[in-house]
C-alpha cells in the first residue's frame, strides 16, 4: 500500500519514480500515463466559417440593382426575360449572389454536397439572409454549408380584400 500511495503522489507531482522491486528496476513517469488529446490537434487546423447575411439573389438582378423586383424567372433560367429564349420547362445554370449591403458587392454563392439548391427556396429573393461557408477569395466565392433565413412576412389584415 505504501509503495502505491508513493507512487501516486509521485505521479501527481509530474516527477518520476524509480522503483526497485525483486532485482528488476523500473522507470515510470507522469508523461507516459498521459493520454494526448488528438482532437485538440484538429480543431486547430480547421479554419474558421466564412458568414456574411446579405440580400440573396442571381448575379443579373445584382449587377442592375432589382433586389426585391427581380422576376421569379431570373432563378430558373439565369436573367429577367430569359423565358422568351428558354423553352418552358428547360432549367439552366443560375449563378445565386449575396449582396452585402455593409460591404456594397456581391459574393458568388456556390452549393455544396451539404447544401441543395432547393433548400435554398425559403432564402431566395429575401433580405437579411446568412450565408455560412467556406470563403475563395480569388474567385470571390462563399462554397456554401448551410444558411439562416429571416421569417416569411405575415400577411396583413388587408391583403386580398382591397
Amino acid at each position: 500500500m505504501k509503495k502505491m500511495t508513493t507512487l501516486i503522489f509521485a505521479l501527481l507531482l509530474g516527477g518520476s519514480l524509480y522503483a526497485s522491486e525483486a532485482k528488476e528496476e523500473v522507470v515510470i513517469s507522469a508523461s507516459d500515463l498521459m493520454v494526448e488529446d488528438e482532437s485538440s490537434e484538429e480543431e486547430a487546423n480547421v479554419e474558421p466559417l466564412f458568414e456574411k447575411v446579405g440580400f440573396l439573389t442571381v448575379e443579373d438582378c445584382a449587377l442592375k440593382g432589382t433586389f426585391s423586383s427581380c422576376y421569379t424567372e431570373a432563378y430558373v433560367c439565369g436573367f429577367e426575360g430569359c423565358y422568351k429564349e428558354v423553352e418552358p420547362g428547360v432549367t439552366k445554370p443560375v449563378q445565386l449572389v449575396l449582396f452585402v449591403h455593409d460591404d456594397g458587392k456581391y459574393y458568388k454563392v456556390e452549393l455544396t454536397d451539404k447544401l441543395k439548391k432547393y433548400e435554398l427556396d425559403t432564402a431566395i429573393g429575401r433580405n437579411k439572409v446568412t450565408i455560412i461557408g467556406k470563403y475563395n477569395e480569388d474567385e470571390n466565392t462563399i462554397y456554401a454549408l448551410t444558411f439562416k433565413a429571416p421569417p416569411p412576412p405575415k400577411a396583413s389584415f388587408f391583403k386580398g380584400c382591397l
